[in-house]
Order: structure tokens, then C-alpha cells, then sequence
């Protein structure tokens, strides 16, 4: 029987193992979305990861976020790139991880300024 406790931390509270996936996080941030969240948290739950990254819109896009068409286009233009970098980041997670990756689940929403990313694992991690 899997234990099913969540531990919810912030960058200040992470465990080893917590700080292990937001270094990934942060990598590939960094180089393919080329900014960073301002607050990260992450949370894990049986065999997922959850990531909570908020405050990752530029001031023109936090502007152009303030309409709902705005906020519609700034949804998808972010899911499509971060679409394009989900192979990348189940690889990285894969290798520091030492478990397989079975998915990659990736929302944003720009009124709220965050992007949710939920990795589910092939086992729960130790």
C-alpha cells in the first residue's frame, strides 16, 4: 500500500529530493523558456510531481494578460512552448530521478501569472 502523504514545500522548506527537481526545473527554465518563475513550489504525491511555478510573465505580457483575449492567446502560446520542451524536461527528470516518466501534464493560466506541471512516475519516489 503507497503512502499517501503530500509534502507541499517552497524553495526555503525543499528536501534534497525536492531541490533535485526544481534545480531541473530551474535549468530548463532558464535556457528554454529563457526567464524565471519568482516563486516555485513543489509537491509530492504517490508517484507524481507537481510543480507550481508563478511569476513567469514578462511586464508586456502581464499587460497584455489584463483581457480575456489577451489572457487566451498568452494560454496558448505558453502550453505550445512548453509542449515543445516537455521531452527535455522528462529526460532531465528521468536521469536525476532514476525512474521512468510515464507523463507530463503542463497548464498555465496568465491571470493568475502560473504554470502547473504534473509528472507521473512509474514508482513512487524515496
Amino acid at each position: 500500500m503507497k503512502n499517501n502523504s503530500v509534502r507541499k514545500t517552497d524553495e526555503k522548506e525543499m528536501s534534497p529530493r525536492e531541490n533535485e527537481i526544481a534545480a531541473i526545473f530551474k535549468k530548463v527554465e532558464k535556457k528554454y523558456w529563457g526567464q524565471k518563475s519568482s516563486q516555485l513550489k513543489i509537491y509530492l504525491v504517490d508517484d507524481l510531481i507537481i510543480i507550481r511555478s508563478c511569476g513567469n510573465l514578462s511586464p508586456a505580457e502581464e499587460e497584455f494578460a489584463k483581457t480575456e483575449e489577451g489572457r487566451l492567446l498568452l494560454k496558448q502560446l505558453k502550453v505550445k512552448e512548453l509542449d515543445g520542451i516537455k521531452n527535455v524536461l522528462k529526460f532531465m527528470l528521468e536521469n536525476k530521478l532514476n525512474t521512468q516518466v510515464l507523463s507530463i501534464t503542463i497548464d498555465t493560466n496568465p491571470e493568475l501569472n502560473e504554470t502547473i506541471i504534473i509528472a507521473r512516475l512509474k514508482e513512487q519516489l524515496k
